[in-house]
């Protein structure tokens, strides 16, 4: 008897099920068409709502922003729910073909509703996405770009941020030391194409490819760090003119890749007033570690004078800096850069090794170390352009006799190189032309002329240390 009534409640429990899948508000077989048709329609939505977010998210990155963390999470469960449907819908013509009278029934009722049921819950999933998918902001600012922003205002985010309504298309492209007109067209034209197509494409290819596309289109090319005259026909950018109205800008250190490139208009970009600096160093070490003790703040504001207002300068030392939580870590950097600013952590690697390039730029020895030789005479010190060439020619750096025209133009050729290559700077001294070195690019030509002199047994120079007796590392 109890074995019977066991039997009976099974078979009720099964019947019920079945009837509510054929018959209840759940009904999966009848509604499962009209619900494909809804997933298919709402999934297509949810499509062209992602490519519109990817589209400005890609516009935001383009002006240095970053991608919010709910849009990236939103994006992302778009993609795995577009990969989901996608796999549910290619069973829809087997399972809506097992339907019959009025698609109330199937041939396989346990396989059907179970297949209504998945895609009834998908379309739900997929009308959740869209209704979450409205954000009133994309991206937001990052430190970096902040720190870029500030840092004489030379990147991306700034170009962006002035042209984009002037113009239809913003390039960015970092061309560095080593030039590469292969590098150049490749980041033209990510920026320039959806797809991927152009990889396969040759030089040729993509010269041609370049300029039709920005031929059609009022245009601004950024090129940024440019040591050596550029071949825009070559990479395929249309010459800019006034009936086009594009525009070509770049960033060199250079004055003479300046008049190789024809250029219109030149700024020159100077090193940071005090209070800009200090800003700058202070929004990167943060107001918490400043707050940390009594003396940070006094410290802080030492230790960003001897950056002498290079942003690349206040950018390393500023984050090397923010982590400092205790005084006599702050103490301590002052007395490196003060002493041996080479030994302050990421200084050789981050700011010395960069602005070596300049240095390297140089094409010959004697004019390189007539520049090293520069670096003996004290901080700011302005040393007239006769003078410094006499000395040039007792070292034996420019042959010939002090008195002798050749020997003194000679050396105001290699005094106009080093200030070109923004290696000196022109001044008067007692209303004589003079020059000086940045602070900064005297600790490179110490730091340069350390090393060699170490290697070559030529000179090893210690700055700042007031030496009393011949260091113990110089043999």
């Amino acid at each position: 008897m109890g074995d019977c009534v066991s039997l009976d409640l099974s078979c009720d429990q099964a019947l019920n099920q079945t009837c509510n899948c054929l018959f209840g508000d759940r009904n999966y077989i009848h509604m499962m068409k009209a619900n494909l048709d809804a997933l298919e329609t709402a999934m297509q939505e949810l499509r062209e709502k992602r490519d519109d977010i990817a589209r400005k998210v890609s516009i935001e990155e383009d002006k240095g922003l970053e991608q919010l963390a709910q849009v990236k999470g939103w994006r992302s469960r778009v993609e795995s729910i577009d990969s989901q449907v996608s796999d549910l819908l290619k069973s829809r013509e087997t399972e809506t073909k097992r339907l019959c009278l009025f698609r109330y029934f199937s041939k396989n009722c346990i396989s059907s509703c179970k297949y209504g049921k998945d895609v009834s819950k998908k379309l739900i999933e997929v009308k959740e996405l869209l209704s979450k998918g409205i954000f009133e902001e994309l991206a937001e600012k990052k430190l970096a770009a902040k720190v870029e922003k500030e840092d004489i205002q030379k990147t991306i985010a700034t170009i962006n941020n002035k042209f984009e309504d002037e113009f239809e298309v913003v390039i960015w492209v970092v061309v560095s030391k080593d030039l590469q007109y292969k590098g150049i067209q490749d980041q033209i034209l990510r920026r320039l194409c959806a797809d991927k197509d152009w990889e396969k494409k040759t030089e040729k290819e993509k010269k041609k490819l370049i300029g039709n596309n920005l031929g059609r289109k009022k245009f601004v090319l950024l090129l940024d760090d440019l040591w050596s005259e550029v071949d825009l026909n070559k990479i395929g950018v249309p010459r800019p003119t006034q009936e086009n109205g594009s525009k070509i800008v770049f960033t060199t250190r250079s004055k003479e890749v300046c008049s190789d490139m024809e250029a219109d208009d030149k700024l020159q970009i100077d090193c940071l007033p005090a209070n800009e600096a200090w800003e700058l160093f202070r929004s990167i070490v943060g107001e918490d570690t400043l707050k940390l003790h009594q003396d940070i703040p006094r410290l802080a504001k030492q230790i960003c004078e001897k950056c002498y207002g290079l942003p690349l300068a206040l950018n390393v030392i500023g984050k090397a800096m923010s982590c400092k939580e205790n005084v006599h870590e702050w103490h301590y950097a002052f007395d490196v850069l003060s002493t041996s600013s080479h030994e302050f952590p990421d200084m050789e690697e981050k700011i010395l090794s960069v602005l070596k390039f300049s240095y390297d730029g140089l094409k010959e020895e004697k004019v390189k170390s007539c520049f090293l030789y520069c670096s003996l005479f004290p901080e700011d010190y302005e040393i007239t352009k006769e003078e410094l060439i006499e000395y040039w020619i007792g070292e034996g750096f420019i042959k010939g006799k002090r008195d002798e025209d050749g020997s003194n133009n000679k050396g105001h050729v290699i005094i106009g190189s080093l200030v070109r290559a923004h290696l000196l700077m022109e001044c008067e001294e007692h209303f004589k032309p003079a020059v000086k070195m940045h602070d900064v690019l005297r600790e490179m030509a110490l730091w340069i002329g350390s090393i060699s002199g170490k290697e070559e047994e030529k000179q090893c120079v210690k700055s700042g240390v007031k030496l009393s007796r011949i260091p113990d590392d110089i043999n």
